[in-house]
């Protein structure tokens, strides 16, 4: 009897997978807004507002982001997110993003910043996202360049 239970539990979650169509990926848009928490010479802390878009057509979750972020391949900081965060279907949202970074990183990377006048940020990690209670992982990449206006 409970062999018959789980192979009908196997064919119904089997039934509702293949009907789900495909999540397209999340696409990120922008970095909305920076603040500085706290400013050291050794670590500091920023907090950031990503902007991303949702080309799904239904809602869905995001929870336990684990990423590292990196200034021209060499890292500068990691950030890990425990939150649950709520996705609307076919918008924009605000994932907002506390960051400990490495100031020794950020420091060596300066004078070749400097000289190019264009830094390449990137971030590469992992979260879950999902609907319904079932998440699943997903990696998160994103890639800009930063032009530094200093004067």
């Amino acid at each position: 009897m409970k062999l018959f239970r789980l192979l009908v539990a196997i064919f119904i979650t089997w039934g509702i997978a293949s009907s789900c169509e495909k999540t397209k990926d999340i696409q990120f848009v922008r970095v909305a807004g920076i603040n500085m928490d706290e400013l050291g010479m050794t670590k500091s802390v920023v907090r950031m507002t990503l902007a991303y878009y949702n080309p799904n057509n239904y809602r869905l979750q995001l929870k336990d982001a684990n990423f590292d972020l990196f200034f021209d391949d060499t890292e500068v900081g990691h950030s890990v997110q425990d939150t649950t965060i709520s996705i609307p279907a076919r918008d924009t949202f605000y994932f907002p993003v506390k960051l400990e970074v490495n100031m020794a990183n950020v420091f060596k990377n300066a004078l070749s910043a400097f000289a190019n006048k264009e830094v390449t940020i990137k971030a590469t990690g992992n979260c879950k996202v999902g609907k319904g209670g079932i998440f699943l992982p997903f990696p998160i990449k994103c890639e800009t360049k930063q032009a530094l206006n200093f004067f």
